[in-house]
């Protein structure tokens, strides 16, 4: 029987509803899966620090579970910034992933005037990762044995006692200028160029007291060169079950992290968030894992995208108002 040419067009036309119905599905399967290509974690500072240990560790990780290769990018300039820039103005797809810190998501808003990116408007946070608690730290000979020893110290001789840091704008600057605002006393800030010679400057004597975290400190520490006095978290330490928290000795409230937390640029498909939530969240239960932390003095935390998104906005506004308070620009 013949169709009238109207009648075979629309004939054809079922055909093809037909055939795109089963063919949309295959085509998104082969070209549309998540992730199909490579992803890389752009680390924003130097081979061999602790953002830089971690985040190779989760790396490897996420390349194990997801079948793809996660490939670490380092991207070190000015505080971090430079990395997270670069991240900022990536395409908005799940393949580029930054492992940013407290320095240039928190802290650098507050410091730099012409920030070149906005971490609450140019990212999605994925997740909180890891923090890494800051240790009050003072050389084996100083006779200060407590939060309230240094307290009192420093009320006794306003000014007098001095402590180190990496660098201006670091969190070991922001740390004790926090620890000072709280304990309303003066300290004078002492700058060095990395960590290495701030701890240095404790085993020496040249600096009164430090906020330095606990993988800066471990091979000092162990080797009884310095003390740690108190942990400014809301719990103490696996690696230092013996060092109290300043909450313990009296300092309310006080907490100040070194932490590390997983973004990618703003726009980026939730699904593909949600993937990438899901896989680091995974991944921080591994014995593996948990164990370098533990020795690196970080407490796994695998917050997910929304309480980690609020998490880094209290951030900012925290560091900010720090920063303000104690007159503090990179600019």
């Amino acid at each position: 029987m013949s169709l009238s040419p109207r009648s075979a067009l629309r004939a054809v036309a079922a055909a093809a509803a037909v055939l795109s119905a089963f063919a949309t599905p295959l085509a998104q399967a082969d070209n549309g899966a998540y992730p199909n290509k490579p992803i890389r974690l752009i680390v924003p500072y130097a081979a061999g620090g602790s953002t830089d240990i971690i985040g190779r560790l989760l790396a490897q990780k996420l390349s194990e579970n997801m079948g793809v290769s996660v490939v670490v990018d380092n991207k070190p300039g000015a505080n971090g910034t430079i990395g997270c820039d670069y991240v900022a103005k990536q395409p908005a797809d799940g393949y580029t992933l930054i492992l940013g810190d407290v320095g240039c998501m928190a802290m650098a808003p507050g410091l730099y005037a012409k920030l070149p990116y906005n971490p609450l408007k140019d990212f999605s946070v994925v997740s909180l990762v890891g923090r890494s608690p800051l240790v009050l730290t003072v050389g084996s000979k100083s006779p200060l044995k407590s939060v309230a020893d240094l307290t009192a110290a420093a009320k006794a001789s306003p000014g007098k006692l001095n402590f180190p840091s990496s660098g201006t704008g670091g969190p070991n600057h922001l740390g004790a200028e926090l620890y000072a605002m709280q304990a309303n006393v003066k300290v004078t800030h002492v700058p060095y160029k990395g960590s290495a010679p701030s701890v240095v400057s404790l085993v020496a004597g040249e600096t009164d007291f430090g906020f330095l975290t606990a993988v800066t400190i471990n091979s000092q520490l162990n080797a009884g060169n310095v003390k740690a006095l108190a942990v400014a978290h809301t719990e103490r330490l696996p690696a230092m079950p013996n060092v109290p928290t300043f909450i313990e000795q009296g300092l309310k409230g006080f907490t100040a992290d070194a932490w590390f937390m997983a973004s990618v640029p703003a726009g980026t498909p939730q699904p593909v968030v949600d993937r990438l939530y899901k896989e680091i969240a995974k991944a921080l239960p591994d014995a593996e894992v948990k164990a370098k932390f533990d020795s690196a003095g970080v407490l796994p935390s695998g917050m997910d995208p929304k309480a980690s998104t609020a998490f880094l906005n209290d951030e900012v506004n925290k560091w900010r108002a720090v920063i303000k308070t104690a007159n503090i620009t990179l600019d």
